[in-house]
């Protein structure tokens, strides 16, 4: 090996664990910060005491800032390291929300639940140590795959099918269309998750162009700039669609779904679009999207969506006016089959 290919090597290195940290560090934050917005809603349910309030609204504040600063090092970790690396690391987060939870919050872990971070924690590994590196992927390759004709098709695409979906998920508050609550079921996950997955595209593009040195220079970087705007504007999106999902869906139903379907969207950008297994041998790559997908099995198993609770509806649902057929009454429900 020359001089420069052992720097070009220890270069790469460097980054991979650069990437790596910033997506653990980002599971560490985020993860901590959701467990201390659920610890202060304990506090908050133990007292009504103003001290005991003052303390849990503390607690709560501190969970949310952390959880929005967690997204700092998300975003820089999707442009250091391959896609499904981050992807992987982002099922192992599961793990530790479940730890902490245990831990501090005293929930119980059953065996299904610890049977999950079992293989959860296998299928991390498997995609660390056999996944691709940098090296894997060409920079100048992967700055011009912005250009080709199926990243452009699946952007367009999946742009057109998030718009539709934000339009029927909305469609009965502004018009004269009214849906069956199962159609909300559907729509709403799949909106987020695919808000999420088209966010990370980008995501991990703007790592492989070219970045103003300075403030002048954002207008000779239309791309790098229009990416920018692009991941804000789904980060915003994807934002908003969890608050709605939360006030409006079962947690049990909503975020395991959320979660499996944009994870199972990284995974086919990964291996798809961005071809991040292209360079690698057959038995890397098998091994890698084994453990991917093990990994997301686990996941799954730690928090399998509670699709029982649909059939007892959500109080949530209560005011949804776009729930109900505005040509219906009760004379009509209780007619005789």
């Amino acid at each position: 090996m020359s001089a420069d290919a052992a720097v070009d090597a220890a270069a790469d290195g460097m980054k991979f664990l650069l990437g790596l940290s910033c997506a653990l560090a980002n599971g560490v934050m985020s993860s901590i910060g959701f467990t201390m917005q659920r610890k202060a809603q304990l506090i908050s349910e133990e007292s009504r005491d103003e001290d005991v309030q003052r303390r849990s609204s503390f607690v709560r504040n501190a969970g949310v800032v952390l959880y929005i600063l967690a997204a700092v090092p998300d975003v820089i970790s999707y442009t250091l390291v391959p896609q499904v690396v981050c992807t992987t690391v982002a099922c192992f987060r599961l793990v530790f929300v479940t730890f902490l939870a245990h831990t501090f919050l005293h929930e119980e872990v059953r065996g299904r639940e610890a049977l999950g971070m079992a293989i959860c924690t296998l299928g991390t590994f498997l995609c660390l140590v056999f996944g691709p590196r940098p090296e894997d992927i060409k920079g100048d390759a992967m700055a011009q795959t912005f250009y080709h004709a199926q990243v452009w098709t699946y952007l367009g695409f999946g742009l057109v099918i998030l718009v539709l979906l934000l339009v029927v998920e909305h469609l009965g508050r502004f018009g004269t269309y009214h849906f069956n609550k199962q159609v909300h079921y559907i729509t709403l996950p799949l909106a987020t998750g695919l808000a999420f997955a088209l966010e990370k595209v980008f995501n991990t593009e703007i790592g492989f162009v070219q970045t103003p040195a300075s403030l002048p220079g954002l207008f000779d970087t239309p791309l790098w700039c229009t990416m920018v705007v692009s991941i804000v504007l789904l980060g915003l999106t994807d934002f908003y669609l969890n608050l709605r999902g939360a006030a409006s869906m079962p947690v049990q139903v909503f975020l395991p779904t959320a979660f499996a379907l944009s994870t199972s969207l990284q995974f086919f950008q990964s291996i798809f679009i961005f071809g991040e297994f292209a360079d690698m041998t057959a038995k890397n790559a098998a091994l890698s999207i084994c453990g991917a997908l093990i990994s997301l099995g686990g996941t799954i198993l730690i928090q399998p969506p509670r699709f029982d609770l649909l059939t007892g509806g959500h109080p949530a649902f209560e005011d949804e006016d776009f729930l109900e057929d505005p040509n219906s009454n009760d004379d009509d429900s209780s007619q005789v089959e």
